[in-house]
Parts: C-alpha cells; sequence; structure tokens
C-alpha cells in the first residue's frame, strides 16, 4: 500500500438522484485498485448507499457540504495522483480549482465542456468527435470504455426472439431509486395487456417508496448482486435508459428502454435515430403497447441493432495506469 500511488473519488447517491454514479465509479475502483489507493468522497444523503463503499473495502471521506472548498481541503491532504469526478453538482470552476492540486478525470454523459485532463463517457452512443477540445483532454469515449461487471461479457449470449407473450418473463429494473415511480404503473399495465406475464421489479435500498413496495408486491428482488444472471433469467428487460440498459445491450436482451431523468435523454434521442420503437420517452400505456408491439413483431431490426456492438472489457483501467503509474 506504501507503493501505491493515490486516487480521490468524489460521487454520491441518493433516492433522487439513484446509484449510477456511485456504482460506476465502483466498478473504476475495482478495476484500479492493484496499483491505486483509492479513497471515496461522498455527502451523506438521503437514500445513499454508501455502505457499498466500505463493503467493497475502499477508505472513504464523509463530506458535511457540497463546497468545493471542503474537496479541496481533502484534496490538499491526501495529495493524490489523479482526482475522479462524477457528479452533476461540481461546476466547471470547482474542476480548475482541482486541477491545480490533481489531474482530474471527469464522468461525463452529456457532452458538456469541463476544465479537466480526461473524459469517460462509458455509454455506447458516445462519440469523442463529439467533444471539441482544443487543449490536451483525453477523451475515453463509446463502447471500448463501458464500465460493467465482468459476468456480463460472455461470447453464450445471443438475442432470443420474443415471440408469443404468453407466460413470459419481464423484468422491471429502472435504477436504483425509479425517480419517477413507475415502476408498479409499468406492470399494471403489462398485466393489463397479458395477464399471463410473469412480471418482476428489481429495485435497492434507495429507493424512498420502498416499504410501500414491500408490502404491495410479491415480485420484488432488493439490491441484487448479480443483475446479469437475473437478466438472463428473463424474456424481456424493461429498462431506463442508464447503465442497466447498458447490461441488457451487453446480454443481448430483448429491451424497452424508457426515460426517467432528464440526463437518459441522449440515449433516447440515439435510439430514435435508429428508427426503434421499443423507445419510451414518456410512459403510457398506449407508448408501452407500441414498444412491445415492435419487440415482438420486429425481432429482426431489433437484433441487427443489438449486433453493431461488442462490449468487452473497458481499456480505461490500463490506460489510466499508463498514464498515473
Amino acid at each position: 500500500m506504501l507503493n501505491k500511488k493515490k486516487i480521490l473519488i468524489r460521487t454520491d447517491s441518493s433516492s433522487s438522484i439513484g446509484l449510477g454514479h456511485l456504482m460506476r465509479t465502483l466498478l473504476l475502483a475495482q478495476g484500479l485498485k492493484e496499483k491505486f489507493e483509492i479513497t471515496f468522497a461522498t455527502c451523506s444523503l438521503f437514500g445513499n448507499q454508501n455502505k457499498l463503499i466500505a463493503q467493497n473495502r475502499f477508505a472513504h471521506h464523509h463530506l458535511q457540504t457540497m463546497a468545493c472548498q471542503e474537496l479541496l481541503d481533502i484534496l490538499t491532504t491526501i495529495m493524490p495522483s489523479l482526482c475522479i469526478v462524477d457528479h452533476y453538482g461540481i461546476e466547471m470552476a470547482c474542476e480548475t480549482e482541482i486541477r491545480k492540486i490533481a489531474p482530474l478525470l471527469v464522468f461525463d454523459d452529456e457532452f458538456k465542456i469541463h476544465d479537466t485532463d480526461m473524459i469517460l463517457n462509458h455509454s455506447f452512443i458516445a462519440d469523442a468527435k463529439r467533444y471539441s477540445y482544443t487543449n490536451n483532454t483525453r477523451i475515453f469515449a463509446g463502447n471500448r470504455y463501458t464500465l460493467l461487471k465482468t459476468n456480463f461479457f460472455s461470447s453464450r449470449d445471443s438475442f432470443k426472439t420474443l415471440g408469443s407473450l404468453k407466460n413470459k418473463k419481464v423484468l422491471i429494473t429502472l435504477g436504483g431509486s425509479d425517480p419517477l415511480e413507475l415502476s408498479r404503473r409499468i406492470k399494471k399495465s403489462l398485466l393489463h395487456i397479458e395477464k399471463s406475464f410473469h412480471v418482476t421489479i428489481v429495485t435497492t435500498s434507495a429507493n424512498a417508496r420502498l416499504k410501500y413496495l414491500k408490502t404491495v408486491e410479491k415480485e420484488l428482488i432488493i439490491d441484487e448482486n448479480d443483475m446479469a444472471s437475473l437478466m438472463r433469467d428473463h424474456d424481456l428487460i424493461i429498462t431506463s435508459a442508464s447503465s442497466s440498459l447498458l447490461e441488457a445491450y451487453a446480454l443481448k436482451k430483448p429491451f424497452i428502454a424508457i426515460k426517467c431523468a432528464s440526463n437518459q435523454l441522449e440515449t433516447i434521442r440515439f435510439l430514435q435515430t435508429k428508427k426503434l420503437v421499443n423507445v419510451i420517452e414518456k410512459f403510457s400505456l398506449a407508448s408501452l403497447k407500441k414498444a412491445l408491439n415492435f419487440v415482438q413483431y420486429r425481432p429482426n431490426k431489433l437484433r441487427r441493432f443489438l449486433k453493431e456492438y461488442n462490449f468487452k472489457k473497458s481499456d480505461v483501467f490500463k490506460e489510466i495506469e499508463d498514464a498515473y503509474n
């Protein structure tokens, strides 16, 4: 440990912003921990899942405020070789101050302008050409840099058509917090369309309505550790246009993608340009029927789309190691 260089990761999780930021930085940290000493800095927001940091055996600074100065004070104390920020609340002025202390890598999935040394956009829709930086900023963008657990990578996974809707197993996964509270509405709509569906909702402890869900849902899974196996066990994945969509994509599963947050609009727009009708920008029973009809009766179009990208272990770990170790 004494010979390892240090990395500080600034992120947050909560019932309102979900777990996506924390989960993908944990995946990045897991890939870097052999060469670096990793420390997280987070606030204790309502519904946070900061316990996952300790469970993954990383050091943790509990921030009292969102103030940039508190983060800068920690950076000055630790003096890391790299600071990683995955947080919409960190403004560019703060990024500039961070870079006076340590090089900076910023997660970005909205193609925004940052004052940073590196940008990581791990979505399959990411295109480095959309970033107009003229300095030496390194851009890690696209499926080469997608952060997924290793059990999502298997040559055995292949697309299987949905066919008849009778007795099909459907998994609803709308992020860790389901901020729009859509899961039960979607389930009711599915059973209205086809009574024989077997519908499971998967969520996390960050869900603000978890106590209520526990009382009304029998097919409810909380804090699932093996999403790859769970998704493989279902015929159709109904997902937010977020990291769980990347997971369904990697497994080549028939899916319906729903916009559940503003930062997912880029992905929704991209899918729409591919003429995919299994994409819902604003949920309704009619939009769900239309999406199901597409998945059921246009499987070849969906199959071709899912074959466009091949996911593999991310290259970003080695590139960071080469730059800062």
